[in-house]
């Protein structure tokens, strides 16, 4: 059962709400159980979805469904099935909220670059998304022209460094087929960057791990030394 408030009062990590219903003090007790009584709160965003959020959603479901040769109310039935399923709640282009339209945009780009969607054209408001540029990193596509197996580029040179003794998760990089990875060399960064609409993206400890670029003990390794330096540093600090 979702009841609807109004946060009256913040602190820290505690929210006092009332809500418009009276809450019934028997049935929580039954939903305790003996227990603590617990809720699943959700923050609203009070804008809506945008009208470039309701474009974009339109066009890649439209995209989808003329790379599946289907219909695409069809389409739309089964990414809202699956983003119920995820967010245990349905979405609405016509109620959603601007944070709801951004979950859902996330969980449609994803479903392109892992798909291998052939799209009617580079679209200027996917080139907004932060979420497209990295699928295209987490699934080896090129960010310019879609081809698979893509190479992943580094936007900051990593020079001579090895490779393993760099944390990636401190540099961005760009996902890029061979050619649109020499074309980068060869125009320089902030030219080919600017020409192509280019969003460099840090890689989490996930893709990096799903890509290659680094293992889980190769971030298990930097973690800890993270955690001796700041140890010491309070130390230091201290004294």
């Amino acid at each position: 059962m979702f009841q609807l408030g109004k946060i009256l009062q913040h602190d820290g990590n505690k929210l006092l709400i009332e809500f418009e219903q009276e809450i019934n003090a028997e049935y929580l007790k039954t939903l305790a159980r003996e227990k603590d009584n617990l809720v699943k709160v959700k923050l609203i965003d009070n804008d809506p979805i945008s009208a470039k959020q309701n474009a974009l959603s339109h066009v890649l479901i439209r995209d989808i469904a003329n790379w599946q040769v289907d219909d695409p109310k069809h389409i739309e039935y089964m990414l809202k099935y699956e983003y119920e399923y995820e967010q245990d709640e349905p979405f609405s282009h016509a109620t959603a909220s601007k944070d709801e339209g951004t979950i859902w945009l996330t969980k449609v780009i994803q479903f392109v670059i892992k798909e291998g969607v052939i799209l009617n054209k580079r679209y200027s408001y996917l080139l907004e998304q932060n979420s497209f540029f990295y699928y295209c990193c987490k699934y080896r596509k090129c960010a310019v022209c879609g081809r698979p197996k893509a190479q992943i580029h580094h936007i900051v040179a990593v020079g001579n460094q090895k490779r393993r003794e760099v944390d990636h998760r401190l540099y961005p990089f760009a996902s890029l087929c061979w050619i649109h990875h020499n074309l980068a060399h060869n125009l320089g960064q902030i030219e080919f960057l600017d020409k192509y609409k280019i969003l460099p993206i840090f890689l989490d400890q996930e893709a990096l791990i799903k890509i290659g670029i680094m293992s889980n003990a190769q971030i298990m390794r930097f973690d800890k030394k993270y955690e001796t330096e700041e140890l010491f540093l309070q130390e230091v600090g201290g004294e």
